[in-house]
């Protein structure tokens, strides 16, 4: 992946950020009374979401693949199907 494609994808990321901070807080409430796999994969996603741009905006020069790694908290947002 080129330098620049990395970068783009980055600033992707810092975008999607925003809202994540105002979601973290209220994923608490799809945990419940009775918390599930689904729920915990939601809850554990979003929570992880900054750390994972964090580590992208270290490490997008030295390796740009790194750039596709909240690919996963993505993803993981999806499966859990909240």
């Amino acid at each position: 992946m080129p330098p620049k494609v990395a970068t783009r994808l980055f600033y992707l990321w810092l975008v999607l950020l925003l809202p994540c901070f105002f979601l973290a807080p209220l994923s608490l409430m799809a945990i419940g009374d009775a918390p599930g796999p689904k729920a915990n994969l939601l809850v554990w996603s979003l929570w992880t979401y900054p750390v994972a741009v964090g580590i992208v905006g270290f490490l997008k020069k030295k390796e740009p693949m790194i750039a596709l790694l909240p690919c996963l908290n993505v993803a993981a947002c999806i499966v859990s199907g909240f």
